[in-house]
């Protein structure tokens, strides 16, 4: 019997000691959380100002022109599409700008010589498109007068900034 008893305290003994020596088993709701994880709120979402909109409005103003005058109307096309893309999102994201209701604007504005635009288009006729290009071009100006901005004056480029890009149209 006291030999029973030595065994089952050396046992109970050499498993407390295990127990002491060894890593618990992790509890998932008592971990830290691993390094690469966040420790802080994430940034909220990156909504562009209108300045940065517009900045993209005059690169595809002018890209429109450039395909334009190269006769490459696919690629005029999609600037068109593009440059209609970035209105609906202004309208959508900054409807108003400091008092100014830039969506209503763009509505009056650009509608009409957006689908004139859109006609020479389709037609291939490099004269509707200059002429709905000077339309375009007029609209925005009118409406940077009409938002107290006269100094933003909208042109046809002279020139491509863009030397990275063949507006020519594709060798079929």
């Amino acid at each position: 019997m006291k030999r029973l008893r030595i065994v089952l305290i050396l046992g109970l003994v050499t498993a407390v000691s295990c127990a002491a020596t060894s890593q618990p088993l992790p509890n998932p709701a008592q971990q830290p959380p691993p390094l690469s994880a966040p420790t802080q709120e994430l940034p909220k979402s990156y909504i562009p100002g209108l300045g940065e909109f517009m900045g993209r409005i005059q690169t595809d103003h002018a890209k429109l022109w450039l395909a334009g005058q190269a006769r490459n109307w696919e690629l005029a096309g999609y600037q068109l599409s593009e440059l209609k893309e970035v209105f609906s999102d202004v309208q959508d994201l900054v409807p108003r700008y400091q008092n100014v209701p830039v969506g209503d604007m763009i509505d009056a504005l650009m509608t009409g010589t957006i689908a004139d635009m859109e006609g020479a288009i389709a037609t291939r006729d490099f004269s509707k498109f200059s002429t709905s290009f000077d339309e375009l071009t007029a609209a925005c100006n009118s409406c940077h007068q009409a938002a107290n901005r006269p100094y933003i004056a909208i042109r046809r480029p002279t020139r491509s900034n863009f030397s990275n890009q063949d507006f020519l149209p594709a060798k079929k």
